[in-house]
């Protein structure tokens, strides 16, 4: 699996776990400290970083 395709498949199971967890991109926002636009970059699979991801998977509980 390439680079863009492990990114693209992170960013999605960080949407998934924020949707199922019940939070709008504002609510994660405000729980994490970044920006919506962080976030959505992060969800895209762009290259962000790694200390966003973690802290949008420290207010998801990843990995759980």
């Amino acid at each position: 699996m390439d680079h863009v395709s492990k990114n693209f498949e992170a960013g999605n199971a960080l949407r998934k776990g924020r949707v199922a967890r019940g939070y709008s991109l504002e609510e994660l926002a405000t729980t994490t400290g970044l920006t919506t636009a962080e976030i959505v970059a992060a969800e895209r699979g762009d290259n962000v970083p790694a200390h966003n991801v973690e802290r949008i998977e420290q207010a998801l509980r990843y990995p759980a």
